[in-house]
């Protein structure tokens, strides 16, 4: 079985209807927790939300330092990942608040292919140009999530999409599949403008 992040960003803009959209993200894919063993809401951004309580979260304290909004996520990630006591050979599914589950799909495949694979991810053909892979909504084996952020430049100039970088590392690694659906509603950008399935 697998853990579940679930990242979080309260900024003032949108406040209220980003909001929502995190408590139901968090409650759409909690109805699906019969198919992983635990999860976390990572907050990335406010020090406190009081709606969040009710819920596993922890608080991050890295700030957020790099224009590309990617590159602080992933730090995020990796000093929650260094920080906790989940074991390397776990499966890390990493979901985006604001994002909805339409339906166990993902999970799924998670449990069918976590014995012969240390990564399962999407391909962003379906929306963008396929130079990236969605990084809404993956998997990833502990150890393997450490070391394909570690793989990346962590400088104030890289303005490289992390979804190319991501890709790059992860497509000629021997235990890594694409699939190929994920089974979820995407509502991207700050106002959530851009709004897709996949």
């Amino acid at each position: 079985m697998s853990h579940v992040i679930i990242t979080t960003a309260n900024i003032p803009e949108q406040y209220e209807r980003r909001k929502q959209q995190y408590i139901d993200s968090i409650e759409t894919c909690l109805k699906y927790s019969h198919l992983f063993n635990s999860y976390t809401v990572l907050e990335c951004v406010s020090e406190k939300e009081e709606y969040l309580d009710q819920y596993n979260t922890v608080y991050s304290t890295e700030g957020n330092l790099y224009p590309n909004k990617g590159l602080n996520e992933l730090n995020h990630l990796r000093v929650f990942l260094e920080g906790s006591t989940l074991k390397d050979s776990e499966p890390i599914i990493k979901l985006s608040g604001k994002y909805i589950i339409d339906d166990s799909y993902f999970f799924e495949k998670v449990i069918e292919l976590q014995h012969k694979f240390d990564s399962i991810f999407k391909n962003d053909d379906d929306v963008f140009e396929g130079n990236g892979y969605h990084t809404f909504f993956y998997c990833l084996k502990k150890r393997l999530f450490l070391d394909t952020i570690n793989s990346i430049d962590f400088s104030l100039v890289n303005d490289t999409p992390i979804e190319w970088d991501i890709k790059n590392y992860l497509m000629v690694m021997d235990k890594h599949i694409e699939i190929d659906r994920l089974g979820i509603t995407a509502y991207q950008g700050a106002n959530s403008e851009r709004i897709f399935t996949a």
